[in-house]
């Protein structure tokens, strides 16, 4: 494994690479790929197991590894800290981003009757629910005990 880093016919096992940022979860380990990307930095970022429902299902340790080739890995990691540091500079009150959009400002500007009456609502329905799998329940136990 002696090939230039710029040789496209480079092979390397991703576990031997240096790992440049572990990422709480996939999306923050795209974004950091971005960034690295965007300075000219190769990385791969793989997901250590599956997971079902947004659960992760994985004997590993919890994130996302990411992973830059050896000569990178130092110019990865200043890449990443300089970009830290912007996004952390930025003051959010003060930037400018337009007007909200129609739909979003009547999502955002539902009252708070409306998220009470959504919340009795859906309580409701479990409160229903449960009582139907009881009913549904005890007789069948009901009927094995005897």
């Amino acid at each position: 494994m002696n090939a230039p880093a710029d040789d496209p016919g480079r092979v390397m096992d991703a576990g031997t690479m240096p790992v440049a940022y572990n990422a709480r979860n996939e999306f923050e380990a795209q974004c950091v790929r971005s960034v690295l990307e965007d300075a000219g930095i190769k990385s791969v970022a793989l997901v250590p197991g599956l997971g079902i429902f947004g659960f992760p299902l994985r004997a590993s340790a919890p994130g996302v590894p990411v992973r830059v080739l050896p000569e990178d890995h130092s110019r990865a990691l200043q890449v990443i800290a300089e970009a830290r540091w912007v996004g952390r500079s930025i003051d959010w009150d003060e930037v400018d981003v337009g007007d909200v959009p129609p739909e979003v400002a009547r999502v955002l500007g539902r009252g708070k009757s409306e998220r009470i009456f959504a919340r009795l609502v859906k309580s409701l329905i479990w409160i229903y629910l449960a009582a139907v799998i009881i009913g549904i329940v005890v007789p069948v136990i009901r009927a094995l005990a005897r």
